[in-house]
């Protein structure tokens, strides 16, 4: 509470009721006059209520004076608006610099304030080249409030000085007649409150700060009041729009309860480290992430409780309180007693799926995968710390890492799949990750899939790749080129295609497993349609042997013909259901968001083939440091965009150019 507000409180505390004197007088200001007197106080401080208007009557016949109820009010000082002036100039100044700054030529301006301790004057300064107040427009404004005993030397001295503070020009005179008002309104909801005002006329007095805090007070208004706006509001003098005097305290739903994971759940945050020559050591990647019996695997943060809101009539609101959770634990791990942390029961792999954090035992493969292994297994996650040699199979429930290389071999994890020396698949190799994503050194002619991303930092060269999120190639020299490549959101590369325009197809913006299920079906349906093209010529020749024959063949002939029949009934039925299964997959398409898009730092060359969902854009022309994506439904070129988590500070940003 402010230390104004504090004297006002101990003023009404010490000077109550019994100091309320009524006055009888020929106007109110002979009454106020009279109670100064009998009070031992300056008029200037009183404040009073008319409790019966008086009438002059007709030449003193019938005169009925004024009956006036007189009591303390605030000790005024000569110089207290002053001081409240001059530091509400204070805490403004900075924002009247920054005018001054943005309209350099303003003329000056001045402002006259009645209030129960005088009346005040105001002269601002012109700016640059603006017009200074004159005399005659501050004794116009003055006549035209009909106020009358100011000092005109005061007047005519702040006009040539233009100091931009209150002057005092003289004794206020109560005239009720031209006093303003205000009125209170409180929202429905009692969030806010209102102050209506209505400007004085004339020479009327304005209305004051405490003037306004008891109305508010009177009206219930207890919470949230805006004491400086209040302040700032009543200096501008502006009534245009309400005074928003108070605001409520809405209610704070609690937050909810969270797990906070110790351990890496996602591996879309890789960094790649090289040294001076460009070289990425891969070793350094740690994506595998192994923990040790005891170790902390997730905490949960309980929720929290809501914090209720009070409206401005001090009304409690109700806040709800967060929602409470549990950490889902798979196996080999341990939940405390209370629910609250998980540790590992086990040396081992950290295995997150479905929502569920389990440890499972890591399968170390020394050396190859060869003859001397067989074909790998395993329901945990496997470390091999050579080679997959051709035509061998590693699965594993968890994640793969080949400290090695991969070569025409066929490698399938759940978790993430990790090849630190590059792939050479000879057109044969098969790398899927069903629930995680793909990362190695380079990828040549081999098939790659992943559930998530497919990372390859030195490049992907003439293979078909498929990602349900992005494919990114981000090395110094990584190229795109050659083979089909199909990404959910993201193709990002430093090069894509090369200088001799081989070709490269590129498509965004739909899940990969979506366009191959259409591209299954369209493959069964061309099946079905050559088949049944070739069944209705045998169809039709039957048919037309059983007309010249009387409508009879003979006995072998006639079950061929009642196969056929069937067959051709079977095929059509299915042909019937693959065209449905098409075109709700194709309508499912046409609802997917406008996103997707391809971006090459370096190069895109011509003979690129880019699809975004169904617009197709052939590169005829080379581009450099580009985005391609949609907009409404035209590609649009915009400038590269680094992909998240692989911003290279050191290469400067550019416009795309072609």
């Amino acid at each position: 509470m402010s230390k104004l507000k504090d004297l006002m409180q101990a003023i009404g505390d010490d000077e109550g009721q019994d100091d309320e004197i009524e006055v009888y007088a020929d106007s109110v200001k002979n009454a106020l006059e009279l109670a100064a007197r009998e009070l031992k106080m300056d008029i200037s401080v009183l404040d009073y209520e008319i409790l019966e208007k008086g009438t002059s009557g007709f030449f003193g016949i019938g005169r009925q004076p004024y009956r006036v109820l007189v009591r303390p009010g605030h000790q005024y000082h000569e110089h207290d608006d002053i001081d409240k002036i001059e530091k509400k100039l204070a805490s403004l100044s900075t924002d009247d610099l920054v005018s001054s700054r943005i309209e350099r030529d303003a003329d000056g301006r001045f402002s006259v304030r009645v209030t129960k301790s005088g009346v005040w004057l105001t002269v601002h300064p012109p700016v640059g080249a603006g017009k200074s107040v004159s005399l005659g427009d501050v004794q116009t404004r003055l006549y035209a409030l009909r106020i009358k005993g100011v000092d005109e030397q005061k007047v005519e001295k702040e006009v040539k000085k233009q100091s931009g503070k209150k002057i005092r020009l003289g004794d206020w005179i109560p005239n009720p007649e031209y006093d303003g008002t205000m009125s209170i309104e409180v929202s429905d909801d009692e969030m806010s409150a209102y102050v209506h005002f209505i400007p004085p006329q004339y020479s009327g007095r304005h209305m004051e700060f405490e003037e306004v805090m008891t109305a508010l007070r009177n009206a219930g208004v207890l919470v949230g009041i805006r004491e400086k706006d209040i302040n700032e509001y009543l200096e501008k003098m502006d009534y245009a729009q309400p005074l928003l005097a108070a605001k409520g305290d809405p209610p704070r739903d609690g937050r909810n309860a969270y797990i906070d994971y110790k351990v890496r759940v996602e591996k879309t945050d890789v960094q790649f480290e090289e040294d001076e020559k460009g070289q990425v050591d891969f070793r350094n990647l740690d994506l595998l992430e192994n923990v040790v019996v005891g170790q902390v695997l997730a905490v949960k943060v309980p929720f929290e409780d809501g914090i209720p809101g009070r409206t401005v009539t001090n009304r409690v609101l109700p806040a709800k309180s967060g929602k409470d959770t549990q950490i889902k634990y798979g196996k080999n791990t341990i939940l405390s007693d209370d629910g609250n942390e998980l540790t590992a029961a086990t040396n081992g792999q950290v295995i997150f799926k479905a929502g569920k954090i389990s440890v499972d035992e890591v399968l170390y493969i020394k050396g190859d995968v060869s003859l001397e292994t067989g074909n790998i297994t395993s329901l945990g996650s496997v470390v091999i710390s050579g080679s997959v040699l051709d035509n061998f199979v590693v699965k594993a429930a968890g994640n793969i890492e080949v400290r090695g290389s991969v070569q025409k071999a066929n490698i399938e994890a759940e978790g993430d799949i990790v090849v630190k020396q590059g792939i050479m698949g000879r057109d044969e190799a098969r790398i899927e990750s069903t629930g995680g994503s793909v990362f190695a050194k380079f990828m040549q002619r081999a098939n790659v899939i992943a559930e998530k991303d497919v990372v390859a930092y030195e490049g992907i060269v003439h293979s078909n790749v498929d990602a349900g999120r992005r494919i990114l190639c981000s090395g110094r020299r990584a190229r795109i080129v050659g083979g089909v490549i199909r990404a959910g959101e993201e193709v990002n590369a430093r090069f894509i295609g090369s200088e001799s325009f081989t070709k490269t197809e590129l498509r965004v913006g739909v899940n990969p497993k979506v366009l191959q299920q259409v591209s299954d079906l369209e493959g069964i349906k061309k099946q079905i349609v050559d088949e049944l093209d070739k069944l209705n010529k045998d169809y039709t020749t039957l048919t037309s042997q059983r007309k010249s024959m009387g409508g009879k063949l003979p006995k072998e002939k006639e079950e061929l013909f009642v196969k056929m029949t069937a067959q051709q009934k079977k095929l059509n039925a299915r042909q019937a259901e693959l065209d449905i299964e098409l075109e709700e997959l194709k309508s499912y398409l046409g609802m997917l968001g406008k996103k997707g898009k391809v971006c090459a730092e370096k190069s895109v060359f011509p003979g690129v083939d880019i699809f975004i969902k169904n617009n197709r854009f052939p590169v005829k022309d080379p581009y450099s440091f580009v985005t391609i994506a949609l907009e409404g439904n035209d590609v649009r070129l915009s400038q590269y965009t680094y992909p998240e988590g692989f911003e290279d500070r050191n290469t400067r940003r550019r416009p795309p150019r072609r």
